[in-house]
């Protein structure tokens, strides 16, 4: 008897990336890399009339959000399965596809033996998270800090540029006392300075 073979996409804008990882795929008897796209409307069109089992998608195409297009795939098509092959290693993105429901998450750093696993656990029906990504998830929970009212807004502020005694006129609040809650925050987040916290709070989409 034949063994089914798990047909993959790949939708990846860098053509030696796709190529690469479609001759890396198809080494391995149980898969086989059918198509292959450099934009999320090329793929969009294709899967419409030819869906595959897998799909491993580039989040950042030229023709669009690949979060969007995640969840617009899953939702329209429950069967198909979607991961994510990125270097986007922020826990920020990594977040929003978990939340869209995407079925595996890997890092464009991960070996070809980590990505065939994804493909053959996401199609018997497991999500599969790479362990890289999985440490990112923790360290960014461990980070999660709860924030007075006060320090949300001083938060804002710094992130915004304004001074001390700008936030302190803001707030109705002293100059003093804004300096310490400014201390305070660069405690809570264990950054050393303002452009530090100010990065950090952009890059989680903590505000």
């Amino acid at each position: 008897m034949k063994q089914y073979r798990i047909d993959v996409n790949i939708a990846d804008d860098h053509i030696m990336v796709c190529e690469g990882l479609a001759e890396a795929i198809n080494h391995y008897e149980d898969f086989h890399v059918s198509r292959k796209f450099s934009t999320l409307e090329a793929c969009r069109k294709s899967i419409q009339e030819n869906r595959p089992d897998v799909l491993l998608l580039d989040i950042s195409m030229p023709d669009g959000d690949g979060v969007d297009f995640c969840k617009e795939v899953i939702a329209q098509y429950p069967k198909m399965k979607v991961i994510a092959v990125t270097i986007h290693d922020e826990y920020s993105v990594i977040n929003r596809l978990l939340n869209v429901g995407v079925h595996g998450y890997l890092l464009k750093t991960s070996s070809v033996e980590q990505l065939t696993e994804a493909i053959r656990r996401v199609w018997q029906g497991e999500r599969y998270v790479s362990p890289e990504v999985e440490n990112i998830i923790a360290q960014s929970q461990e980070r999660v800090v709860s924030l007075t009212e006060v320090e949300r807004k001083i938060l804002l502020m710094i992130c915004d540029g304004l001074t001390n005694p700008q936030i302190a006129k803001n707030l109705h609040l002293s100059t003093e006392t804004i300096n310490w809650y400014r201390k305070r925050l660069l405690a809570k987040f264990g950054v050393k300075n303002a452009v530090a916290l100010a990065t950090l709070v952009q890059r989680e989409r903590i505000l």
